[in-house]
């Protein structure tokens, strides 16, 4: 297999004096977090395999407070290290060889994690013109009797598309016309800036309930060096994801779930203060792309912006390779099955950094 594009980016990228763009916040844990940490490294507590009881609660408890959702957090809710493990393990609980998965895209590093269960990714181009929104008719052409699932990302990654509550509706509508699960992958809700709010597919259980949803903490909480996630979904779907995790990880260890619920449940202005900055990031590096005379859709989530890099006439290895030498790091659009000659650039840095590499765009383009 090849390796994660990220990570495999992220080790050539050391090989260039590149500017320094975080995809995530990175914070300091503040005392009641650390607190909390001291607290269970001390205490010997029996293994709970779906999670802490405490931590289901908290988590369903935010998601009724935030978004109104009804949460059975002993049935509904499953701790896993982080998302990308979470959603690995829903496919493989859920798919077998020779199903299909449609999957919007541009999107997330989905393939290899689909590929690994034997199934296959049937992928269905969006357009910039669009707004990257999910083709809706496309998506319904992509189904064969082949087909188990419906694959999302919510908000997008790379693109920073965020799904209106229509959007989804209509996609749940064709999931339950044809008998479909949809999968999604849900880690930037805090992360919307602008457009229509983030709307849980959850939330939309009405409409069909053969929804399963994995979230990050890390992107949310700055909390990547604890892997800590969560799978939500009914209770006939849960419970065969939990086997498969039981076979895969057993548990999520006790001290990073202790400062999982410290982090939601304690003050969150540290992180406040952080998260409130993006969308003035994003408009910065916006104006520079543009002043650059590079093609854009804003993005109104996300911590990443997805140009248009075709005017340079390098694609895929190729654009990346150009943008390293000038300092930049991006992921060409492949990666994420769009466009090749598009490229995914952070704007997690600070703000003469992001002013620095509008200089090095418009060196390049001119």
């Amino acid at each position: 297999m090849e390796r994660l594009p990220a990570l495999a980016l992220t080790e050539r990228a050391r090989e260039w004096p590149v500017i320094p763009m975080a995809g995530v916040p990175v914070l300091p844990m503040p005392d009641h977090v650390l607190e909390a940490v001291h607290e269970a490294a001390a205490r010997l507590l029996p293994r709970q395999s779906r999670g802490w009881p405490e931590l289901r609660r908290v988590v369903a408890e935010h998601l009724g407070r935030e978004f109104a959702l009804d949460v059975d957090p002993d049935r509904e809710l499953l701790v896993t290290h982080g998302a990308q493990h979470g959603m690995s393990v829903v496919l493989r609980a859920l798919l077998s060889p020779g199903d299909e998965v449609v999957v919007p895209a541009p999107t997330y590093f989905f393939d290899g994690m689909v590929r690994m269960t034997g199934a296959r990714p049937v992928y269905v181009p969006g357009r910039p013109e669009r707004g990257w929104a999910a083709d809706l008719d496309a998506v319904r052409a992509a189904v064969t009797p082949a087909t188990r699932a419906i694959l999302l990302c919510n908000p997008v990654n790379p693109t920073g598309h965020t799904p209106s509550r229509e959007e989804l509706s209509e996609i749940l509508t064709l999931a339950a016309e044809r008998g479909l699960l949809v999968l999604s992958d849900e880690s930037y809700a805090r992360y919307v800036h602008s457009g229509p709010s983030y709307t849980p597919q959850q939330s939309l259980r009405d409409v069909w309930p053969e929804l399963v949803t994995v979230t990050s903490l890390s992107k949310n909480y700055a909390f990547s060096q604890w892997r800590v996630g969560y799978v939500h979904a009914p209770e006939s779907l849960l419970d065969r994801v939990h086997r498969a995790f039981e076979w895969d990880a057993i548990n999520v260890g006790d001290v990073p779930q202790a400062a999982a619920c410290a982090v939601i449940t304690g003050p969150q202005d540290w992180l406040d203060v952080v998260y409130s900055t993006f969308r003035h990031r994003r408009d910065l590096l916006v104006k520079a792309v543009e002043a650059a005379g590079l093609p854009v859709v804003r993005p109104d989530a996300g911590i990443f912006l997805f140009p248009d890099f075709s005017a340079l006439g390098v694609r895929g290895r190729e654009l990346e390779d150009t943008l390293l030498r000038h300092g930049i790091t991006g992921i060409a659009g492949d990666a994420f099955h769009g466009p090749a000659g598009h490229a995914r650039l952070l704007y997690g840095g600070a703000e003469a950094d992001l002013v620095e590499v509008g200089n090095r765009l418009a060196a390049l383009t001119g």
